[in-house]
């Protein structure tokens, strides 16, 4: 065994202050079998010193189970007082003390208790005999095996979603897709502008005897260089950071050994690459140059240039797109959910054709709206004839340097688009959680359970002591007392809601999602794997899903009808969280049986109660004190307090309360609302932000560029009496046109693959039923506006106009 027992924290001290012994060994202090060794963290936390007494008391068995097996029931309610011998630095709260007192009661019980053991020797356990041992049912961890992973064709087939794969793929395609066009479309202008002024350069090349071919490689080797030098710079910033960073990792980590050198290399390629392929379009423009019209400083017309091709595009781009819908469709259409045994690592077999069906439809639909906004300028021009000159001009600016406005917008609509994604995803996902996870509070109040639960009376004092430390720092002003049908072996009776006998599933098939979350909605019966089950999100271990508490306490969660089901609580109903359990009428049948959870099999009797339904509840049915009384359960285990606070707490508020907890006691456990907001945390509106504030620069840059390359434009104008006015109803007139090509396009296409996306997640049943697709319209009108209004703001800032004439030199 080894040299001591390690324990949590004591629960009950005799303080005495001392002076202390610091960083030595736990063992070199432990002398006698009554002394102990504990953490300066308990020390400060409890006041103890050398020689004070402290009592260590193993709690009560909860019923639960995890990777230390059986070993809680053995030591339930166990207690041994120490002697503190030693103090050493630590930020954890343990107690370490001689071995004897738990591993003679693991030894000495007779049902077994899972062991574990460290092997030492110089050779190291490797792969081989890893899945020796685990046919022998036992584990074993490695190093050697982390380090020196086995071949994906030498690890155990795993079960894999096949609709899990297909959608992680998409996503791959779909991130990469846009992340690559965005990139090439905010750094693609700049080349072209460039390019553009730099056409009585290449004129004289061209005039001294460079090819075409020379000039495509002037521009492809600017970009490259301009590329390799990012790339070099972004990996050395990036590596320092990295270095930076690992200051704040845990110690005993090889952080030199462990990070991805490969993708220094690999970042550096990938950017030389973009820097050359954002200069294709401009170089092929630069080849096409004829020297007389470079060295005259006027663009060269496009040989074969077609009229009717803004047409085409206009035509080409609707086809793609209803193309990627119907590919889509028929993605959806051969969805199942059904899992399949591959080695990981692999695609199924069985998936290639919706992958393929998946990543043609991310493309389609990304050269559709493509094709529309390059068709955008030229349909623009023709259809606004009679509009304002100023419009006109910003129209024909746009028609004739393509090679910077159809970039720019079609970075404006990108960011927009996977802003607009983002918003519609996260809104849906926060629906979706609300259906999955079981609250037992909603807003600004709080909840608070025992992280370790001693007994009612002992759980009762922790509590109450930490909601007064709470009430010194928050506006706190009442709490209510939650109680749960007991888990203990001995109780006499427990209940649980079951389902009418009029609207029952089958044998090993259980209601829906759909069907448990709304209220007179058709019974569908799936089976266990999509059957509704949400997950608990409450502070504490102990209870059952069956809650005891009264009309008070239940107005205490803040949770959405909670008022009308306080009342059917107060009236002697039942309230449960899950619709398929109401009968038409709207009573519920409740199972009574000493079983730990009650069910029709295992029934001792069934009485029938006035029910209401509240979604999202964390209790499967929860009845008032005297219900419980009345149908005979009279066993009830205390599992923690509703916090309220007038006015609610703000989510700061929540985050201060939860540290002030930590400081306070490491006995409570706190949670407070999943989703605080629609969109969940406020968290979540970060890559939103970040997108938009994207948009804006690339509307900004855009508007750069275009005013670099029309200054002569404008001194022209200005030369022939143009006013001021007038200019800054051109600069407008261009950014209108920019944002008109890109915001609404891009919300169409976001919008679009962000309802595709949850249509995929509900077909295929991934992460739960997503009953809903919520776009969050205000959110998504938030965004557009503060997208135009900050590109507004930034053309007025960059498009003052001056009086300075400019001077035609050579580049």
């Amino acid at each position: 065994g080894s040299k001591a027992d390690s324990f949590a924290a004591p629960t009950t001290t005799t303080p005495l202050r001392n002076q202390r012994a610091r960083s030595l060994k736990p063992d070199r202090w432990i002398e006698a079998k009554a002394e102990a060794v504990i953490t300066s963290s308990l020390a400060d936390r409890l006041g103890l010193g050398l020689g004070d007494e402290i009592a260590v008391v193993a709690p009560p068995s909860t019923g639960w189970y995890s990777s230390d097996g059986r070993i809680g029931d053995v030591v339930a309610d166990a207690q041994r007082g120490y002697r503190v011998s030693g103090i050493v630095d630590d930020e954890a709260p343990h107690v370490w003390a001689h071995n004897g007192w738990i591993s003679r009661m693991a030894t000495d019980d007779k049902a077994g208790v899972d062991g574990h053991w460290l092997v030492v020797g110089d050779a190291p356990v490797t792969w081989a005999q890893a899945t020796s041992m685990n046919q022998l049912q036992a584990f074993a961890v490695s190093r050697h095996v982390l380090t020196e992973y086995p071949a994906d064709s030498e690890l155990y087939p795993v079960p894999v979603d096949i609709n899990a794969v297909l959608l992680q793929i998409a996503g791959i395609v779909l991130v990469g897709a846009l992340g690559t066009a965005l990139v090439l479309m905010l750094i693609t202008p700049a080349f072209a502008v460039s390019t553009d002024q730099s056409r009585r350069t290449l004129g004289l090349a061209a005039a001294t005897g460079a090819t075409p071919a020379d000039l495509r490689r002037i521009v492809n080797a600017q970009g490259t260089v301009i590329g390799a030098a990012g790339g070099l710079l972004g990996a050395a910033v990036g590596v320092a950071i990295a270095f930076l960073v690992d200051g704040w990792l845990p110690p005993g980590q090889d952080f030199a050994r462990s990070f991805p050198w490969w993708i220094v290399p690999t970042g550096m390629g990938i950017a030389t690459l973009l820097g050359l392929i954002t200069t294709l379009i401009p170089a092929a423009s630069a080849a096409r140059l004829q020297p007389v019209d470079a060295l005259k400083d006027r663009p060269t017309p496009r040989r074969g240039a077609k009229p009717g091709r803004a047409k085409f595009f206009a035509i080409a781009g609707p086809v793609a797109i209803l193309a990627a819908v119907v590919a889509g469709v028929l993605s959806l259409a051969g969805v199942t959910p059904t899992p399949e045994y591959t080695t990981p690592g692999t695609v199924p077999a069985s998936a290639a054709i919706s992958a393929v069906l998946l990543v043609t439809t991310v493309v389609l639909a990304i050269v559709g709206i493509l094709l529309l906004v390059r068709a955008i300028p030229s349909l623009g021009a023709r259809l606004a004839r009679r509009a304002p000159v100023a419009s006109r001009l910003a129209l024909h600016d746009a028609k004739e340097h393509r090679s910077r406005f159809v970039p720019a917008a079609t970075a404006v609509l990108v960011t927009v688009c996977a802003a607009s994604y983002f918003i519609v995803v996260t809104g849906s996902m926060t629906a979706n959680d609300r259906d999955r996870v079981g609250e037992v509070v909603q807003g600004g109040s709080l909840a608070l359970g025992t992280d370790i639960p001693i007994g009612n009376e002992i759980d009762r004092l922790v509590i109450s002591d930490t909601i007064d430390a709470l009430h010194d720092v928050l506006p706190i002003n009442g709490h209510e007392p939650i109680y749960s049908a007991s888990n203990q072996r001995d109780a006499s009776l427990r209940f649980g809601a079951v389902q009418p006998l009029n609207r029952s599933c089958p044998d090993g098939l259980y209601p829906d999602t759909a069907s448990s979350t709304e209220t007179g909605a058709p019974l569908v019966c799936t089976p266990d794997i999509l059957a509704y089950s949400p997950s608990l999100s409450v502070p504490w271990w102990g209870g059952t899903d069956a809650g005891i508490m009264d009309s008070d306490a239940l107005l205490a969660t803040g949770m959405d009808g909670a008022a009308a089901a306080a009342a059917v609580l107060e009236d002697g109903g039942i309230v449960v969280n899950n619709a398929a359990r109401l009968s038409a009428d709207g009573t519920v049948r409740v199972a009574l049986s000493s079983d730990f959870l009650p069910t029709e099999e295992n029934a001792e009797q069934f009485v029938e109660l006035p029910g209401a339904f509240l979604h999202g509840f964390a209790f499967a049915a929860t009845v008032s004190p005297d219900t419980a009384t009345e149908i005979g359960v009279t066993d009830w285990e205390y599992v923690g307090e509703i916090v309220t606070a007038d006015p609610e707490l703000t989510p700061t508020q929540l985050t201060e309360a939860r540290t002030t907890i930590k400081q306070h006691t490491s006995l409570v456990r706190m949670t407070e609302a999943n989703s605080y907001r629609d969109w969940g945390r406020d968290s979540a509106l970060i890559p939103i932000a970040l997108l938009a504030a994207l948009a804006v620069a690339a509307s900004a840059i855009s508007l750069l560029l275009a005013k670099t390359q029309s200054r002569r434009d404008v001194t022209t104008m200005l030369a022939v009496g143009a006013t001021k006015h007038f200019l800054r109803q051109f600069t407008l007139s261009q950014a209108t046109v920019l944002l008109a090509a890109g915001i609404p396009l891009g919300f169409i296409a976001g919008i679009a693959l962000g309802t595709y996306q949850i249509a995929w997640n509900r077909a295929t049943g991934i992460g739960g039923a997503w009953i809903e697709t919520v776009p969050l319209w205000g959110l998504q009108a938030g965004l557009g506006l503060t997208i135009i209004g900050a590109s507004i703001l930034a053309v007025l800032l960059i498009g003052r106009p001056t009086n300075t004439r400019i001077t035609r030199t050579i580049d």
